[in-house]
């Protein structure tokens, strides 16, 4: 039997036509988790219906998505009204939703909302905690897949803004079950560098795949580092628990390498404004210098340097003088000193010659009274 030759489109219509003549696939109910979700300017919704076994793209136009009374929220388990049918361009099968209603959080959500707030309550999101970025980091750490759009994005942003810093690459894995094991592992290997900053990132994708950085392990790893983390996973909309324990969180991978390099052309702008302003203190000051030195040019000792010389043997010829002057009162004080010594010798010799005449004196007076009573005794 000879097998008929179909073009793609020919095998993707027939089962699109199968799919929309099946009367078993024309109205569904479907229990699931909502992932991926997004809000399209056009007003459509499309996102992802998953549970632990399988998951299936699904979209909601603008007619049936402005009469949805609720909102739909990464997580949330929903029951969903649907048809299934073949998006013939991509050849994708999915389902055309009318209708949502709300079925409750997702497990993992749950989960994910104790952690988030035990680690509140421990201070870990705390602002205070926090560590400055550096001004002008010299050693980038980067944690993120060893190849991919994400790491070349951080790497191409880097080189352009700030190439004078080294970059170091520590290829991770970023999804899987053994993720978060790897991404500890790295962490501390890069932490125990002591880099200026690390950067861990990952491009977007689908919430279960960036479920490794909702670990809890993962995020309390990152608030006891030394070293200066900053976050950024998944696209502006995404939020992981590492970002709430990280120094700075970043919508994307770029915009993470944006986030803690400076501009080159911003510095070299600020250098030349120091360049002047260094050269306008420069100049005052030598103007000031000219001045100081334009006046001692006007001095007369620089337009006759022996006056100064000459003043200077006048003063020392005067004080010369003085000094013999001085000498020759020294000598006479000197000697009208040794004159007072000579009489002061002399007024003693007196004094002490005086002192012996007085006590002869005396001695000769007591003795003359003793005979005169001596005497007057025998002639009574």
């Amino acid at each position: 039997m000879k097998l008929p030759l179909l073009s793609v489109y020919d095998l993707v219509h027939y089962l699109k036509q199968t799919l929309d003549h099946d009367p078993n696939l024309q109205t569904l109910l479907i229990q699931g988790e909502i992932s991926n979700f997004t809000n399209h300017r056009s007003g459509h919704w499309y996102f992802t219906l998953k549970d632990k076994k399988a998951k299936i793209s699904c979209v909601m136009f603008s007619s049936y998505a402005s009469r949805c009374s609720i909102l739909l929220k990464e997580g949330m388990k929903v029951i969903v009204r649907a048809e299934v049918s073949m998006y013939e361009p991509q050849g994708s099968l999915q389902l055309y939703v009318t209708h949502v209603q709300v079925d409750g959080l997702g497990d993992l959500y749950l989960k994910l909302e104790a952690v988030k707030k035990q680690m509140a309550k421990e201070g870990l999101f705390a602002l205070e905690r926090k560590k400055a970025l550096p001004l002008y980091p010299m050693d980038i750490a980067v944690i993120s897949a060893k190849s991919g759009a994400a790491v070349q994005d951080v790497l191409t942003t880097i080189a352009r803004r700030w190439p004078l810093a080294n970059v170091h690459v520590y290829p991770s894995l970023v999804q899987g079950i053994n993720a978060a094991d790897d991404l500890i592992r790295n962490l501390k290997k890069a932490d125990e560098m002591e880099h200026d900053v690390i950067l861990l990132v990952r491009g977007g994708g689908a919430i279960e795949d960036l479920w490794c950085f909702n670990e809890e392990r993962v995020a309390r790893c990152i608030s006891s580092m030394k070293s200066v983390v900053v976050t950024g996973v998944g696209h502006e909309t995404d939020t992981t628990l590492v970002d709430y324990v990280s120094d700075a969180r970043a919508p994307t991978p770029t915009a993470a390498a944006e986030l803690i390099t400076p501009q080159r052309e911003e510095i070299l702008m600020q250098l030349m404004h120091l360049k002047s302003r260094m050269k306008q203190i420069m100049n005052h000051r030598l103007q000031e210098e000219k001045a100081v030195l334009e006046s001692l040019k006007q001095h007369r000792y620089m337009s006759d340097p022996l006056s100064y010389i000459r003043e200077s043997q006048m003063k020392l010829a005067m004080q010369a003088r003085e000094m013999g002057m001085i000498e020759q009162r020294l000598l006479k004080h000197r000697q009208q000193y040794r004159n007072m010594q000579i009489d002061w010798h002399i007024n003693r010799n007196r004094l002490q010659k005086n002192k012996r005449k007085k006590q002869r004196f005396d001695t000769a007076c007591t003795c003359a009274t003793r005979i005169s009573k001596e005497t007057t005794d025998n002639i009574i």
